[in-house]
């Protein structure tokens, strides 16, 4: 009868991480690393001065304009420089913070018009940093959007061209028009850059109708975050 051989002992994180630092190479490789990050983050800084100025000018003290994603306290004045600083030709990354500075309610019509047009403008692309420009643009039109702007927003969310940028819109759909959204977000079902999220919006309103379409999803979806969301959706529906 054979003994079972014990395999070699695991190598823990920091076991690991002392034989890294003793490679050389590996430390000039971090050390690189390292400064470039750092190098890249003075030029953003430097690129986005005139913002900065712009918002501590206007009584809004911030270092960056990051500062004021997810800020505990209202800022309504910076609502003028955001928008005036929206269409700057600053690095994506600035205004990328910009748009998401502006994902707040009662941001106004002008903010809605605003974030719209220059959703419009930029082009859905591959570029890590265009593309979280864009769906920043989309995600704060979804949040500013108002129940006027119903129709505007089924407009966009039909525009394939604007791709993935509009899985918020499709989410947050119903909170401008229950009713109306339904057959909005059944028709979403059949393009499958954005069904995930009407699927799950279906979810939250729970539309019988919707069954069958949301079985094809499941049945045929490509993806399966996207088919484990159909399933949920169906159970909320057998409910």
């Amino acid at each position: 009868m054979s003994r079972n051989k014990k395999g070699p002992k695991p190598v823990t994180a920091a076991e690991l991480m002392s034989k890294l630092n003793e490679d050389a190479e590996f430390v000039r490789r971090r050390e690189e690393q390292g400064n470039h990050f750092k190098a890249l983050e003075e030029r953003l800084a430097q690129a986005e001065r005139p913002l900065v100025e712009a918002l501590n000018d206007a009584a809004v003290p911030v270092k960056s304009v990051w500062d004021l994603v997810n800020a505990a306290k209202p800022y309504p004045q910076a609502i003028p420089v955001l928008l005036a600083h929206l269409e700057y030709p600053y690095p994506f990354r600035i205004r990328e913070g910009i748009a998401r500075a502006l994902t707040i309610k009662h941001a106004g019509e002008a903010a809605y018009t605003k974030l719209v047009s220059e959703f419009k403008k930029v082009s859905d692309s591959t570029d890590v940093a265009q593309h979280g420009f864009k769906w920043a643009l989309g995600n704060a039109i979804s949040i500013v959007a108002g129940k006027n702007h119903f129709n505007h927003v089924v407009e966009l969310i039909r525009d394939k061209r604007h791709g993935t940028t509009r899985d918020m819109m499709v989410l947050r759909l119903p909170s401008l028009d229950r009713d109306r959204a339904v057959d909005v977000l059944i028709e979403s079902l059949g393009d499958d850059e954005i069904s995930g999220h009407a699927v799950m919006a279906l979810g939250k309103l729970r539309p019988q109708k919707a069954r069958a379409h949301i079985e094809r999803v499941l049945e045929h979806h490509p993806q399966t975050w996207v088919r484990k969301e159909a399933k949920k959706t169906l159970g909320k529906l057998n409910k």
